[in-house]
C-alpha cells in the first residue's frame, strides 16, 4: 500500500476486506502495508472507547458522524471530513455521539499488535531501535513505598526513562519528588496512604487515576519487617507484615488490574525478596509474605498475560536499606552475608534501575510471571 494522503485513504475500496466484530459490536476492517496499517471502524451510537496510547503516529479520518475526542486533557468534537493527527504516546479516546460513526485510523509504523495470530510481519515494516524499547515516554507509573531506599531509586529510574510518576508513601515522599523534578522535569504527584488499612489500596489506585487519567505501570514496593524468633513472633507483628507485604500487594494488583484489563495493556512489577526462595532467620512473617508475593506474581501472570498485561517481580538481594539496618549493624552476620555474595558487596537502589525499566517497558513484552533476582549472584552460590 503506497497511499499516504487522507484523500487517497478515504477512497480505498473496502468491499472485499473481512469484517471483524469486536466485543462492543464495533465492526473493524484492516489493511496492512509495508509502512502503514489502515483500520476502518464502524461504531454504533453512544459507544465510548477506552482511553489508550501507543508508540505509533496516528491519523484519524472521520468519514461519517460526529465524535467527541479526548486528547490528553482536552476535548474536541470532530465531524465528517475532519482529519486528526496523534503523535506517538499521546493518550486519547473517543465517545460516539447520537449517530453511527465511521472512522479510518492510519498507523505508522505498522501496528504489529493488530496482526492476526500467526500472521507474518509485513516485509519492510519498521522495527524500533533497540534502545527505544526501553523508553517510557507518555507512561504513568505508580510506585508504592517511594519515600526512600529502593522505592525512591526505582522512581527516579522510571522518571529518567520518560515516565510520569505517582509516588506513594505512608507520609508524602516530598524529597523523592523534588529530586525527580529537578533532574528531569517529569510530572510528579504525591500520595499518602497507610497500606495496613485494607481500604487504602483501592483508594490509592482511584486517586492516582483521578489525577493522571490512568496507570500504565504499577510497582508494588512498599514493605515492612518485624524481627523476632518464630516462638516469640507476636500476632500483631505477623498480621501487620502480611497486610502490608502481601495482602495490600494483591489489592493493588486487583484494583489496577481491572483498569488494565479494560485497556488490554499494563505492567505490574512486584518486589519479592531472597526470602521468596529461602526461609531466613527470625523473620517468619516476612518470609511468608515474600513467598506469597512470588506465587501471586505467577498466578496473576497466568490469568492476565492473554490480555496484554505483564506481571513480573524483582527479587532484590541483600541491599543497603532501612529494612537491613539491623543486619548490617551485626558485624558477624554482615560479614557472613558479604562473603557469600559473589559480587563481594551489598546492593544499592541504583542496582535495580535497569531491572525496573526493563520490566516496565516494551522490551519485556514477552516476559510473564518471571521473578528477576538482582542479587549479586547470591542465589547462584
Amino acid at each position: 500500500m503506497k497511499t499516504e494522503s487522507a484523500a487517497d485513504i478515504q477512497n480505498l475500496d473496502w468491499t472485499n476486506i473481512p469484517v471483524e466484530r469486536l466485543p462492543d459490536g464495533t465492526e473493524r476492517q484492516m489493511i496492512w502495508g509495508e509502512r502503514l496499517t489502515v483500520c476502518r471502524l464502524r461504531f454504533a451510537p453512544r459507544i465510548v472507547t477506552t482511553p489508550h496510547s501507543h508508540p505509533h503516529e496516528q491519523m484519524t479520518i472521520v468519514q461519517r458522524g460526529r465524535v467527541l475526542f479526548t486528547i490528553e486533557n482536552e476535548q474536541r468534537i470532530a465531524c465528517a471530513g475532519d482529519v486528526l493527527h496523534f503523535p506517538p504516546n499521546v493518550w486519547h479516546g473517543a465517545a460516539i455521539l447520537d449517530e453511527e460513526v465511521v472512522l479510518i485510523d492510519v498507523f505508522s509504523p505498522v501496528r504489529e499488535d493488530f496482526l492476526p495470530p500467526g500472521a507474518a510481519k509485513p516485509r519492510g515494516a519498521e522495527t524500533p531501535a533497540a534502545l527505544d524499547l526501553f523508553r517510557l515516554d507518555g507512561r504513568v507509573a505508580l510506585i508504592t513505598g517511594a519515600s526512600r531506599g529502593l522505592g525512591a531509586a526505582m522512581s527516579s529510574a522510571l522518571a529518567a526513562a520518560g515516565a510520569d510518576v505517582a509516588l506513594h508513601a505512608r507520609n508524602e515522599p516530598a524529597a523523592t519528588a523534588a529530586d525527580i523534578s529537578e533532574a528531569g522535569g517529569r510530572r510528579v504527584e504525591l500520595f499518602a496512604a497507610d497500606l495496613e488499612d485494607s481500604a487504602a489500596a483501592e483508594r490509592l489506585i482511584a486517586d492516582a487515576i483521578s489525577r493522571f487519567g490512568r496507570i500504565d505501570i504499577l510497582v508494588n514496593n512498599a514493605g515492612i519487617i518485624r524481627r523476632s524468633p518464630a516462638a516469640e513472633h507476636a500476632d500483631e507483628d505477623w498480621n501487620a507484615v502480611l497486610e502490608v507485604n502481601l495482602s495490600s500487594v494483591f489489592r493493588l494488583c486487583r484494583a489496577a488490574g481491572r483498569r488494565m484489563l479494560e485497556r488490554r495493556q499494563g505492567k505490574i512489577i512486584n518486589i519479592a525478596s531472597m526470602l521468596s526462595f529461602q526461609g531466613g532467620i527470625g523473620v517468619p512473617s516476612y518470609a511468608a509474605a515474600k513467598g506469597g508475593v512470588m506465587q501471586l506474581t505467577k498466578a496473576l501472570a497466568n490469568e492476565w498475560a492473554p490480555y496484554g498485561i505483564n506481571v513480573n517481580a524483582i527479587a532484590p538481594g541483600y541491599m543497603e536499606t532501612d529494612n537491613t539496618a539491623a543486619l548490617r549493624q551485626d558485624s558477624v552476620r554482615s560479614r557472613q552475608i558479604t562473603e557469600r555474595i559473589p559480587a563481594g558487596r551489598w546492593g544499592t537502589g541504583q542496582d535495580l534501575a535497569g531491572a525496573v525499566i526493563f520490566l516496565a517497558s516494551r522490551a519485556s513484552d514477552y516476559v510473564h510471571g518471571h521473578v528477576l533476582a538482582v542479587d549479586g549472584g547470591w542465589l547462584g552460590r
